[in-house]
Order: C-alpha cells, then structure tokens, then sequence
C-alpha cells in the first residue's frame, strides 16, 4: 500500500469514535504510567542523585560560647623555713584573687574569656608546666627582693620586720594578671589589643603550627671580585640552636636546613656610603630582601617557613651596618627582623681580607650570629621578653630579678607563657572552625558530609572537653595537679582536626552543584519522558469531562 494511503487509514482511525474498552485501557496505560513514575522513578532518582550528609553535632558545638570563661590555674607552692600557717596560705590565694579580679578590664562583646586563676599550696612544686616555687627566705635589707630562676622557681627575699602575706599576694597576682593581659592583648577583637608594642609583637608571631621548616642561609654577594666564604653551620647548629629546638619539641617541631648560595648579586636597594663604611637606614630593610632572585625555595610546601639568612656583602661595600635615627647609631647585632619572613644578619669580614681569599666562620665564630637568630626566632614563635615579671617592680616589690636562659634560649616561665598562649589561641581556633563548619553545612544543603568529616568533628569536640579535664585535675589527696602541657596538646590537637574537617577535599567535591545545575542537566532527560505522560493525562481529563456532558445532555434528552 503506498505510503499517502497508509497515512489516511491512521488518520480516519484516530478519528473513529473510541469505543468503552478502548477509553478503559487508555486510563489504565496512564495510570500504570503514573504509579511507575512515582512508585519507582522518583525514589531510585532521589537515592542515585541525593548527597549524603552525616549529621554533625551541632548542639555540642553550640554549646561553647565567648561568655563563658577559660579557667587557667596556676599553682604556686610557699616553700619556707619561716613560720607560715594554714590561715595565712589561705588569705594569699583570696587576696591574690582579689587582686588579680580588680587588674581584669572588661571583656569585648564578641571576645572570647579567659580567666587566668591562682591557688596557693606549701611545699615544693612538681616539675610540670602551671607549678611554681616561691622560695621564701628572710632579707639581709630592709627591702623585698625577687630573684626568679630559670627554672619554675623564684626566691623571695622578705625582711624581718615585713609581712609575708601581702608581698606573696602581691607577686603572684601581678604574675597572673601580667600575663592574661598579654594573652588578650595578642588576640583580635580584645580591647587590650592597641597598645603599640604587643601590636608589633602579635604581628611579628607566626600562627601556631605542628611543625615550622626553620633554614639557615649563608648569603655571598659577589664570589668573583670578593671572596668565597663557608661555614661550620652543623657545628654551631648543635651547639647554639638544638637545645632551643629541644626545649620546644613538646610543643612543636623545628625542622632545620642549612644552605650556602654564592653570585647573590647585588641586593635590590643599594646601600649608602659614609666616610668610610656603608650603611642601611631602618627605612630601607623592607626593600632590602630579594627573596626571587635569593632562590629560598623551602622543601617542606606544608609547614610555616621562617628564613635566616647570614649576608656577607662585597668587599667594596665592606663593613656594612644597619644604622638607627638621624645620628647614624649602629645596632650592635647588625641584624634586622622580617616579619612572618625571618632575619637577616650582616656579616663583615676582616679588614685584611683580600680578594679571592677563602674564609670559613667557625663555630666560635658564628656564636654571635646564632645568638641574633635566636632573638629572631622567639619573636616569630611568639616568645616573650618580660616573662613572668617586668624589671620595674612593685609597690611592695622594689628589687627584680630575672634570669635569662643563655643555655638553651627558653626558661620554663617563656615555655609556659608560650604554651598558655597557644592553649587560648588553638582553643579558640578549634571552637571558631567548628562553629563556622555547622553553619556553612546548614546554609548549603547539597553540600556533601562524609563520616571521616563527622569523625574528626567529634574527635575535635574530645580534645576540647580533655583540655577542661587537664587543667583541673586534682590527685587522690585533693592536690591540684593542673597540666598546661597537657590542655596546651589537647588545643593544638582539636585546631588541627576542625581546620582539617573544615578543609576536606570532599566538603567541596563534585557531588555538590547548585540547584541551577541540577535544572540543566535533569531536564533534557526527564522533560522528553513527562511531556507524553502530561499530555495523556490531560486526554484522560478531556474524555472524562466529555463523558460527563455526553452524560448529561443524554439525560435531559430523556427528561424532555
């Protein structure tokens, strides 16, 4: 039959009347259709498109607010020959707390709290991080003295004629208070935060980190009309840096490496020339630093990087210094700090020197250049100066002592400090990442969440209960034994977990899209599939309605 013919034989039969039996299996074609779409179509589509999303616990972490306070004890330990009675350790710690209460300025609005608190006990202190010695020993003058030790120990000389309480009040209030003070002022959003010196301080520390790659780089401008030059860099590392490296390795590792680069070139900015010598001015070390040209590149791509450079300059520049102030003062260090960079120091060479000589700094040599670095490293690690007290002393206090660490660069008071503030700033990190974590996952609905992602989350959430567990652990006899060390690990532990879930490779994956992306890769697939379906439904509809009046008129013929 051609091809003309066949098309009028379709097109008369879709014009033939339909009959019941075919109208009844066009309703049932329809609704199998209906029930297959929405029995087995949407459910395997809504199982193989859905994202999954482990429930994180966000009522735990809500839980943490910035009006609750950090409770940080320190226990001090009156360790005396001198008659002292149960009642009079009992009246130090209240009037400590007192005093330490009325130094507190008021917390800002969204500024976390932290309440640094003193208890008072006799007898020697055990050797953990939060416990100190007061030595308590009678004056050979008519006033009060503090020798603090480098160890976590200070002996108080107090006359005979003195009361003890008062001055023992007073020192450890003023140990307490000092340095919750220096802890809020290095934190942002504090009220503290203006003064101009911890400004500088806060902004030179690096931010906490597991691990820093330290590298030591000895820097010759010009080999070829100069001379060339080595060092006994392994030597001087062991003997000056590696006890500062160990007495920080239960906070952090120091990873070090040691370099020599030769045709430096000249530096980006050229010295000025004096009578006889050249110099930089303090406005011209920010361009001094040729980092692209220097090829500093570190080994270590994850960890915080800090560079120390020791620049010999050509001979012609010879001796170079750093200068300070119109009057031309010269540091005596001849080094200068680069902040969240490192440091350099200027290395000048014997005035006999002549060109092409081959010079080598020994280990005696380079104790002064270590000792530079090591000043520049405890800015960068955020160690400081003043720790416990300030040399200008006291009302009741006239007299301070503090003893410097020239053995290992850190005493235990810098060490506790140190991991006080790391303690606040990870705590705080941690509960901030969390917080922060909850309300991007409830924002973004597609976002997926992983149970490795819920894992480290509740693992952070531990870490952050342990450091309350820490610092307010007592032993069976009811003695404190509050471990900094301790809280300090538990904070750095529950920081790196919640940036570590915050971070995740799979927060962001491929499985998340917007809403606009699911529209314009589901409709070309399901629109071809409904527009059948809808159109057969609204057929269904018509005949429906078409029955009902056939009906209708069908009746009111037979009234009629």
């Amino acid at each position: 039959m051609p091809l003309p013919a066949k098309l009028r034989v379709f097109f008369k039969r879709r014009n033939e009347p339909k009959t019941v039996i075919s109208v009844h299996s066009e309703r049932i074609v329809v609704l199998v259709s209906i029930l297959l779409v929405l029995l087995l179509g949407l459910p395997l589509w809504w199982s193989t498109t859905r994202v999954y999303r482990a429930e994180l616990p966000a009522e735990d972490i809500a839980k943490f607010k910035p009006i609750d306070p950090l409770h940080i004890p320190f226990v001090f330990y009156i360790d005396t020959n001198m008659s002292i009675t149960v009642d009079s350790i009992n009246k130090i710690e209240k009037s400590a707390g007192l005093l330490i209460d009325k130094q507190r300025a008021l917390y800002a609005p969204n500024e976390w709290s932290v309440r640094y608190q003193a208890s008072v006990c006799q007898g020697a202190a055990p050797k953990i991080p939060g416990h100190y010695t007061l030595s308590i020993h009678e004056a050979s003058d008519a006033s009060v003295s503090v020798d603090i030790a480098v160890g976590r120990m200070a002996t108080v000389s107090v006359p005979k004629t003195a009361a003890i309480e008062p001055v023992l009040a007073q020192l450890i209030s003023t140990m307490v208070a000092k340095e919750e003070q220096e802890v809020r002022r290095r934190r942002p959003g504090s009220r503290k935060s203006s003064g101009e010196a911890a400004q500088k301080h806060s902004d030179r520390a690096l931010k906490y980190s597991a691990e820093y790659a330290v590298t030591f780089t000895l820097l010759n401008e010009d080999p070829v009309d100069g001379v060339s030059v080595d060092w006994d860099i392994e030597q001087a590392v062991s003997q000056y840096i590696q006890p500062f490296v160990d007495a920080l390795r239960p906070l952090t590792k120091l990873t070090i490496t040691s370099q020599v680069l030769h045709h430096a070139g000249s530096p980006p900015i050229k010295p000025q020339r004096a009578s006889n010598y050249t110099y930089l001015s303090s406005d011209m070390l920010t361009h001094f630093v040729n980092s692209p040209s220097w090829n500093l590149a570190s080994t270590d791509p994850i960890s915080p990087m800090l560079n120390f450079m020791l620049y010999v300059p050509s001979l012609e520049s010879q001796p170079m210094h750093i200068i300070q102030g119109d009057a031309h003062k010269q540091l005596r260090t001849n080094a200068f700090l680069v902040s969240q960079w490192g440091g350099i120091t200027i290395a000048n060479l014997p005035k006999d020197t002549i060109p092409g000589s081959h010079i080598v700094f020994s280990q005696a040599q380079m104790q002064e250049y270590m000792g530079a670095f090591i000043a520049q490293l405890r800015e960068h690690i955020g160690i400081r100066r003043d720790v416990p007290l300030a040399r200008k002393g006291t009302p009741l206090i006239k007299n301070i002592r503090v003893r410097q660490a020239t053995a290992t660069g850190i005493s235990d008071w810098e060490l506790d400090a140190l991991l006080r503030q790391w303690l606040v700033d990870n705590r705080e990190t941690a509960i901030t990442t969390l917080q922060s974590l909850t309300r991007l996952v409830d924002s973004m609905q597609n976002m997926v969440v992983m149970d490795e992602i819920k894992a480290k989350v509740d693992q952070s959430l531990f870490e952050l209960g342990a450091i309350e567990g820490a610092l307010n652990a007592f032993d069976p006899s009811n003695a404190p034994v509050t471990d900094h060390l301790k809280a300090c690990q538990n904070a750095a532990m529950a920081s790196t977990l919640a940036e570590s879930a915050f971070f995740d490779p799979s927060m962001v994956s491929m499985l998340y899209f917007p809403d606009q992306h699911k529209y314009a890769i589901y409709l070309p697939f399901f629109l071809p599939v409904a527009l059948p379906l809808l159109t057969a439904i609204k057929r269904v509809i018509n005949a429906r309605k078409q029955a009902a009046r056939n009906s209708k008129d069908t009746k009111k013929t037979k009234d009629e």
